[in-house]
């Protein structure tokens, strides 16, 4: 069961791959990037067992490992641009600052040998994100509905971020579990995306038509 949904979650993270990294040769944006490249990851801790099996000098935990630390980066920098993106033109920080969280991967092996901290450090990373990603898409998902289809897909990461980092004496999530609910989220995140982003070219196209046609 785990091989098959490691399998799934690949499939779902390739596909919000190809989407995002389409999105950002169009519009060169941040978000859009960040996106693309932690679903890379994710799609890799997919397919580590199966990478272990053709490839047996690789180590499946090495493999998840690293594609954490390297998503959950990517993840925290996709909040940043959230975040600048949010903000009016003239208030928003440089765009260099939205890749400040990859230091992560930097310090990462400084961590290495010290269990808790490196716990810590990718669960604090991945809060902030949820955090972030909740307030303002719920703020979003108020002022226009269909904000709310990427909003439950963030609410599936929280509920897999909860049952994921509850103690081990009160629930043990399996691996096949996490790896579903992970697929999910990504997919209606993804599906959600592009259903927002389609609305919003074509209010877009519609205000430059009228422009057009009052010049």
């Amino acid at each position: 069961m785990a091989g098959f949904s490691g399998i799934v979650l690949f499939i779902v993270s390739f596909y919000a791959t190809v989407n995002f990294y389409r999105m950002y040769s169009d519009s060169r944006k941040i978000i859009h990037f960040c996106l693309g490249t932690t679903a890379v990851f994710l799609a890799i801790i997919g397919i580590s067992d199966l990478l272990a099996t053709f490839f047996p000098i690789l180590d499946p935990n090495f493999i998840d490992e690293w594609a954490s630390v390297f998503s959950v980066s990517f993840l925290l920098s996709a909040a940043a641009a959230l975040i600048r993106d949010f903000k009016p033109v003239f208030s928003r920080f440089p765009r260099g600052l939205t890749f400040l969280p990859l230091t992560l991967i930097l310090i990462y092996p400084l961590i290495l040998d010290t269990v808790v901290v490196k716990l810590w450090a990718v669960a604090l990373y991945q809060g902030s994100a949820l955090f972030i990603s909740l307030m303002i898409f719920g703020y979003k998902a108020n002022q226009n509905s269909a904000y709310g289809y990427v909003l439950v897909g963030v609410l599936f990461f929280l509920v897999t971020f909860v049952l994921f980092w509850l103690p081990r004496s009160l629930f043990t999530m399996p691996v096949y579990a996490w790896e579903l609910l992970t697929a999910c989220g990504i997919l209606i995140i993804t599906v959600g995306y592009n259903y927002v982003n389609n609305i919003e070219d074509d209010m877009l196209d519609h205000q430059k038509s009228r422009e057009t046609w009052f010049i």
